[in-house]
């Protein structure tokens, strides 16, 4: 008995550095959610007021308005739009950190890794200068004649776009960078001694080996962009807000806690939506290629 205690001990000692973090989201994450969930069943009544009940009327009056289907359509699209840009040019970026060694690695470590230095509303800002009609692209469009005035490259949805894709890109060019740094130098080596060109290689062997990499970057990236606010509130106007952004309207400006919470659940169950559909054809991808 003695025995059997210690083991438990000792298994429950290594779990004690885990107690603040866990505290943390309990606190900090998870009730507030429970908190959310609760409001979204409320009413909504004049100046602010709530009344406690239990009612449907936030999801069906969200899911009969066609204002709000089209702003959830749009915060889908974003989403892809995003996704497609940052896959492509992301797997340039970790491939050639994968393929780097010594100085060349570390200075393109750091340039990927340096606009996380800085915070990401600053940033913004400082998109929002570059691309206004008196900001430095604009100067050098009508420096060499590409326009004969000054061009505004804001509230749109490629400044939208932009935006996000230059915040997810070192996101995904790390995770990417982390399962390709996983596969077998020796897969390499055996493709080319078969005589297979460096295309063949990429497109038999690593390509299919950092498709995990690919596959999770890509959605974080699409979740990342799916439920954005600051970038299109400082980039974009009012008709490339995403439906997170109307969600803190109708909190913080129209007061309908109710309505605003229920649009956030709508949200939060979209993007687990996304990552459970992603997580089950990744699953399937692995056993048909296992069975094939």
């Amino acid at each position: 008995m003695d025995n059997l205690q210690n083991i438990n001990f000792n298994r429950l000692k290594y779990l004690i550095p885990a107690i603040p973090l866990v505290l943390f989201v309990i606190i900090f994450f998870l009730l507030p959610q429970i908190a959310m969930v609760e409001f979204s069943f409320d009413e909504s009544l004049a100046f602010g007021k709530i009344k406690d009940t239990f009612t449907f009327t936030n999801y069906i009056k969200f899911f009969t308005d066609k204002f709000y289907l089209k702003v959830l359509f749009k915060s889908f699209l974003l989403g892809l739009a995003v996704a497609l840009v940052t896959i492509p040019f992301g797997y340039v970026l970790a491939y050639a950190l994968w393929k780097s060694e010594g100085k060349k690695r570390k200075i393109l470590y750091i340039c990927i890794l340096f606009p996380l230095f800085t915070n990401l509303v600053v940033r913004l800002y400082g998109w929002r200068i570059m691309l206004s009609s008196a900001g430095p692209i604009s100067w050098f469009l009508q420096a060499v004649g590409i326009a004969d005035q000054p061009v505004n490259m804001l509230y749109n949805w490629p400044a939208v776009v932009l935006g996000l894709f230059v915040e997810s890109v070192p996101y995904f060019v790390l995770i990417l960078f982390s399962v390709l740094t996983l596969i077998n130098p020796r897969y390499l080596d055996v493709a080319y001694d078969l005589g297979a060109s460096s295309i063949k290689t990429f497109i038999k062997v690593t390509w299919p080996l950092s498709l995990p990499g690919v596959v999770a970057g890509g959605i974080l990236t699409y979740i990342w962009s799916f439920g954005a606010y600051a970038t299109p509130t400082i980039l974009g106007s009012e008709k490339h807000w995403t439906l997170a952004v109307h969600a803190e309207r109708q909190i913080l400006s129209i007061r309908d806690w109710p309505y605003g919470s229920a649009m956030g659940i709508i949200i939060m169950f979209f993007t687990l939506l996304i990552m459970y559909v992603q997580s089950r054809l990744f699953k399937g991808a692995q056993t048909f290629r296992q069975n094939s």
